[in-house]
């Protein structure tokens, strides 16, 4: 970034990254994407190795990005390429000198689908809240994201290009939020995002499908699952069956069919990809579950619940 090519109401000052950079090892995110590439403790940043982008909704912010540090208020959107250092969330990024808090507007590109979140950052305990957590299935919002990012870290001079993208994909993301076509992430999930533990209730059975939702996309297994609940395998299954009627490979496709149902309705994404990304190898078993558990094939019960959208 050069100071001379800013737009008017940012600034720029240079803040050299400190202390030792850590590189994450075996680290998995929502839908099983290694996107956490390496950790500077000392600095407050990370390095992810998907495409993201900040949007300052409200308050002003002291965002560091690599060596320097964006300072701007609201409007503004911040793009930050792989491997890029950025906040962690683990400190106040608020312009203290302009205002006591900041708000931001988080979007990641995933697989298949666009994560986003809003982040509130103030006072001593840094990291207010954080809440949303939605994903956007819908392909073209999508397409229009990933082109409007690396079309802009490709050539960061170009920002008339860049504000056409940007306008045009804040088109698309309003329609996508005014006609709910978007999936809610659970609060399990949510943290799962945060790469923290997955904590129990004390509610076994609310426990066991929360765990289950929120490790869909990773392919959970029997013996991993009864691991991070802390019971013996024999333990586990016993447990399951007593209290759900069920086995654990019979719930976790169940989950999987209704996570398929949702992205069917509310998605334009091809089988072979919905089958993938709810941790199906492969398509032919997604498709003949799926016509066992619903009495139809995947694009059948696509078209059906479309058209009933269409008549109501």
């Amino acid at each position: 970034m050069r100071a001379s090519s800013l737009p008017e109401g940012v600034q720029l000052k240079n803040r050299p990254l400190s202390g030792e950079r850590k590189i994450v090892k075996k680290h998995r995110l929502y839908g099983n994407t290694r996107a956490l590439l390496a950790s500077w403790p000392e600095s407050g940043l990370n390095e992810v190795s998907v495409l993201k982008l900040a949007c300052i909704v409200s308050g002003h912010v002291d965002f560091q990005l690599g060596g320097q540090s964006v300072l701007c208020g609201p409007g503004y959107f911040l793009f930050i390429p792989p491997g890029m250092p950025h906040p962690d969330g683990s400190r106040n990024i608020a312009n203290t000198s302009k205002s006591t808090f900041c708000e931001i507007l988080y979007f990641r590109l995933l697989p298949n689908a666009l994560l986003c979140w809003v982040s509130r950052y103030g006072g001593e305990k840094n990291l207010l809240s954080q809440s949303g957590n939605y994903l956007i299935t819908h392909a073209h919002t999508i397409q229009l994201f990933r082109i409007m990012m690396e079309e802009t870290i490709a050539d960061p001079g170009a920002l008339d290009s860049s504000e056409k993208l940007l306008q045009a994909f804040l088109r698309l993301f309003a329609r996508e939020i005014k006609e709910k076509r978007y999936q809610r992430v659970s609060q399990r999930a949510e943290k799962e995002l945060q790469g923290n533990r997955f904590q129990q209730s004390g509610n076994f059975s609310e426990d066991l499908h929360a765990y289950i939702q929120t490790h869909l996309y990773e392919r959970p297994t029997l013996e991993g699952t009864a691991r991070d609940m802390y019971l013996s395998r024999a333990q586990f299954s016993r447990r399951v069956r007593a209290e759900t009627g069920k086995t654990f490979v019979e719930l976790l496709n169940e989950h999987r069919i209704e996570t398929a149902k949702e992205l069917l309705r509310d998605s334009d994404w091809t089988i072979s990809s919905i089958a993938g990304f709810i941790g199906y190898r492969a398509p032919h078993h997604f498709q003949s579950l799926f016509l066992q558990r619903t009495g139809m094939t995947p694009n059948t019960y696509r078209k059906q619940t479309r058209e009933i959208e269409t008549l109501s």
